[in-house]
């Protein structure tokens, strides 16, 4: 990846890659090395009027490599003379530059060796273990049929860090490995469609294998506990009780659920350098709900619920003292916060069903979420930042941390419609149609050093669906056109209202629609298919498109035209056999 500088400052744009004005280049491996394996044994035993059911369970999962191995190369370019040219600009999704950008980083012999890691040693697992149990009752309460049902499950859960990424700088003023040294292995006349040139391209094992020969045992050296390391374990108990009352035309389910959890942790110690940090703490929530169904007619029903439920913190969250990400354009850090609360929600939910002749249904609902401690994200950009992470440079970082707002509320409908169209003559009849839209506004407040109350991050005002459908003897076809509108991915934004934050001198420039306000996901409409066609013994040809329409994916901060990430990942084509040991009947 090339970085081009057009000597804006970048710290005051937000572009946080810290290269002094001149161009700058690496190279990585992006194959992260996963396991994950589990083993799940249980029953369920059915009586006359009663059933009781269980199971226990066991998984693992781990990672190695855990970090993406990274050479970076600097220039030893005095000064860089690139610039943004408006002129030749024709969309603001596709800015450009002065051909001097390009031949200032495109020039390898002009670069060399900054600095490199290597892959990371040792892991991060996690190591779960669960028992379930219910048991259930039928019995009449007068002349109306019911059930009651008691539960409970304990899970204890072990994860860990203690993962280690040896890495080497190259002292400022030596000259190490140029990058000319090195052959180019990717070429693309069509980069980004044809609107940018692909640079020189090294990979990352010859400029490895060139370091390993020339500094012997520079990434060797011993493991050292950095703020990325952590061991902790979460224990939660949790029970229910729950009774369903049938009348002439409601259902009237009610029940309450106990979680409690329990949190031990080691984390990393800054000042001793350690993990001898501990963590820990635990708390109970009390979850009651309850739900009626009511027949209004023979094919039209209306459900009315409430329910609390339970958010718990990322174990990870709290526990890791810190993690960094380096290698494109925006250098960033993520800090752990072991002062982290579990969210919880009051949920209210109204819905109309209406079944349609002979398959189908239309629905219309309501909801309404109130949040307590809603976990959300505040980032900071910060100037010669070091990381206390193995491994990590020191820089221009946006550094974020997950924290707990005051307050929250989410409200909005969605309305649906589903119906196999078998009413219509010969082979139409098995066309198919499946529907969606939903409109949802949100509130967060008490945000760090802001007055404002925007909208939750990950909620998107509108989404909608659309899937036609065809299904014919052993044929299936699926078409599926989903959208979201733009929402905010990451709080930047401060207005300066916290006297104690620093008041108006942290006023973020450009005001909440400016270039360095908060990060926004672009809208996104994407277009899949999938088909199938049934053979024998239960043997099946499946074969799928994904992002058939090749939808942008990418962030902007503040409004649209100021953005930092436009991809492009093209479609997705597989096919496969899919075979299923089930006797056809």
């Amino acid at each position: 990846m090339y970085t081009l500088n057009d000597n804006t400052d970048p710290v005051a744009a937000g572009l946080l890659n810290g290269n002094g004005g001149t161009p700058s280049f690496n190279t990585q491996i992006r194959i992260p090395d996963y396991g994950i394996g589990s083993l799940v044994l249980g029953g369920k035993h059915v009586r006359t009027s009663s059933w009781f059911a269980w199971d226990v369970s066991a998984s693992r999962s781990r990672q190695l490599g855990e970090n993406d191995p990274t050479a970076s190369f600097r220039s030893n370019l005095a000064s860089s003379s690139c610039s943004f040219d408006p002129a030749a600009t024709k969309n603001i999704y596709l800015p450009q530059w002065a051909p001097v950008c390009y031949s200032e980083a495109h020039d390898p012999t002009t670069m060399s060796l900054d600095r490199i890691g290597g892959a990371a040693i040792g892991l991060t697992a996690q190591l779960n273990l669960q028992v379930n149990g219910a048991v259930a009752k039928n019995y009449h309460l007068g002349s109306h049929l019911s059930t009651i049902e008691v539960g409970g499950k304990f899970r204890n859960e072990h994860k860990f860090d203690n993962s280690f990424t040896p890495d080497f700088s190259v002292p400022a003023g030596t000259t190490l490995l140029p990058l000319n040294a090195f052959p180019n292995v990717l070429s693309n006349s069509n980069y980004y469609n044809g609107t940018y040139p692909l640079g020189y391209d090294p990979g990352y094992r010859a400029v490895l294998a060139a370091f390993n020969t020339a500094m012997p045992g520079a990434l060797s050296g011993p493991p050292v506990v950095s703020g990325n390391n952590f061991d902790l374990i979460e224990k939660v108990s949790a029970g229910y009780l729950m009774n369903t009352i049938d009348f002439n035309r409601v259902r009237l389910v009610a029940g309450v659920r106990f979680e409690g959890t329990n949190l031990d942790a080691l984390s990393f110690d800054s000042v001793a350098g350690t993990l001898t940090s501990k963590l820990g703490g635990s708390y109970l929530k009390v979850l009651p709900s309850v739900s009626a169904r009511i027949a209004l007619t023979g094919d039209t029903d209306l459900r009315l619920v409430y329910g609390r439920g339970l958010s718990r913190p990322n174990p990870q969250d709290i526990a890791q003292a810190a993690s960094f990400s380096t290698g494109g354009g925006i250098n960033t850090a993520s800090l752990g916060n072991p002062h982290l609360k579990a969210e919880t929600a009051d949920n209210f939910d109204v819905l109309l069903e209406h079944s349609l002749k002979p398959f189908g249904l239309i629905s219309v609902g309501f909801f309404y979420k109130n949040l307590s401690d809603p976990i959300v994200t505040k980032t900071v950009q910060i100037a010669n930042y070091q990381p206390p992470v193995s491994g990590a440079p020191p820089g221009h970082y946006n550094v974020t941390q997950p924290v707990n707002a005051g307050s929250g509320w989410v409200t909005g409908f969605e309305v649906a419609y589903l119906q196999h169209l078998t009413f219509l003559p010969g082979l139409l009849g098995g066309f198919g149609i499946s529907a969606n839209y939903g409109y949802t506004d949100s509130r967060a407040i008490g945000l760090f050093n802001r007055a404002d109350n925007p909208r939750l991050s990950r909620s998107a005002p509108h989404t909608w669906n659309i899937s036609p459908t065809y299904d014919r003897g052993r044929f299936s076809f699926r078409a599926g056109l989903s959208y979201n509108a733009a929402n905010i991915f990451e709080y930047r934004y401060q207005d300066g209202s916290d006297p104690l934050a620093g008041g108006p001198a942290t006023i973020t420039p450009g005001g909440i629609k400016g270039p360095d306000s908060d990060i926004y996901l672009y809208a996104h409409l994407q277009a899949d298919v999938q088909g199938s066609y049934r053979l024998v013994h239960g043997l099946q040809f499946v074969m799928y498109g994904l992002n058939l329409n090749n939808e942008v994916f990418g962030f902007y901060q503040g409004s649209a035209q100021y953005m930092i990430q436009r991809e492009y990942y093209k479609p997705t084509v597989a096919a496969g056999f899919r075979w299923s040991p089930l006797h056809e009947k």
